[in-house]
């Protein structure tokens, strides 16, 4: 009985999956990347002077708040609570794990265990400098804990002081909770919630030393975007407030998008069509994650990770060779079109 064609372009296709994968491998442990990025910093968070002049929400001073839409309110005090994050709508997902949810406070001289929707939403949509985990595989999210306390994956957004406890609690949670986590993200259904705009000037802003969460300036002024993304929230006190209906807005360079739309797509000298690994809608296909839709600044930080060797984990070879020649304009341009796709 023969297979149909459908059936036969998917063995075709996997099987050239395969052969393209283990040539990227061979040629990685022969070869170490002779061409290095600049490092973008503006995708990676960390804190700047002009912290302390952020147009931070003025309902920090009021008693509660009321999400637009949520039958829910929060005092203050709760909303600070980093160990209970809000749960605005809790009808929109199944129940969530107590890692999730509550995390684990300081026990001895281990790091505090902070819950997974305190950054990434209890819908797993995240923010901009954390990582959208909705639809993303469980065994991909395990995997990637098993770099972090290897070392074969840096964590890359923050300072110092940062770095170190995030590093610290990546490598503390169980396998058992990372595994409750990960099957719950991946049960839920991605979102997409970043509308990218081409642009040549953005809201001056700075990154909140205390939260990482990137605002902007008060008194509002406006600056040239130059060659960076700027992620800001649509509503700054939705993201203060962890308001998982409350998205970002994308600025790009004009004429970005265009052109990571042919590097997606078209490929490059060296590199293969984006598709070829990530599926023909990029929303993953076998062991490669979804890429469409993610937040731009995050796609930045891990091809940069990925061509500089902070990424080394054996999975990671591909895309080392793959990327090996990309400048940081093509990131960007990358970055910024797979950010206009459905996730």
């Amino acid at each position: 009985m023969r297979a149909g064609p459908s059936k036969a372009r998917n063995t075709d296709a996997r099987a050239q999956l395969r052969q393209l994968l283990s040539r990227a491998a061979l040629l990685a442990t022969l070869v170490g990347s002779s061409f290095a990025a600049e490092r973008p910093d503006w995708a990676f968070f960390v804190p700047s002077a002009d912290s302390a002049s952020l147009a931070l929400p003025e309902t920090r001073g009021t008693i509660s708040w009321r999400a637009p839409g949520s039958s829910r309110s929060y005092s203050r005090v709760q909303l600070q609570d980093v160990f209970n994050p809000p749960d605005w709508y809790p009808d929109e997902h199944p129940a969530m794990p107590a890692i999730v949810a509550h995390g684990s406070p300081p026990q001895g001289k281990g790091p505090p265990l902070l819950p997974c929707a305190l950054c990434h939403l209890p819908n797993g949509a995240g923010h901009v400098e954390s990582a959208s985990l909705a639809g993303l595989p469980a065994e991909y999210i395990e995997r990637q804990f098993v770099d972090w306390r290897s070392g074969a994956r840096k964590i890359a957004v923050g300072d110092g002081n940062a770095i170190a406890l995030l590093t610290a609690m990546k490598r503390g949670y169980t396998s058992a909770q990372v595994r409750e986590a990960a099957e719950y993200f991946a049960s839920l259904k991605p979102r997409h919630w970043i509308r990218v705009i081409e642009t040549q000037y953005v809201p001056a802003s700075a990154i909140d030393s205390q939260t990482l969460m990137r605002l902007p300036l008060s008194p509002p002024r406006t600056e040239p975007i130059g060659m960076r993304i700027v992620e800001l929230p649509e509503e700054p006190v939705g993201l203060i407030n962890r308001d998982s209906h409350s998205g970002f807005i994308a600025r790009v360079p004009h004429g970005s998008i265009a052109a990571g739309r042919t590097l997606v797509n078209a490929g490059a000298p060296s590199m293969p069509t984006c598709a070829t690994c990530h599926g023909p809608k990029l929303t993953g296909f076998t062991t490669a994650p979804p890429i469409a839709g993610r937040p731009p600044t995050y796609t930045v930080r891990q091809l940069w990770a990925f061509q500089n060797g902070e990424r080394t984990a054996e999975s990671a070879a591909p895309m080392r060779v793959v990327i090996e020649k990309l400048t940081t304009r093509d990131m960007l341009c990358i970055a910024a079109y797979l950010a206009t796709l459905p996730p």
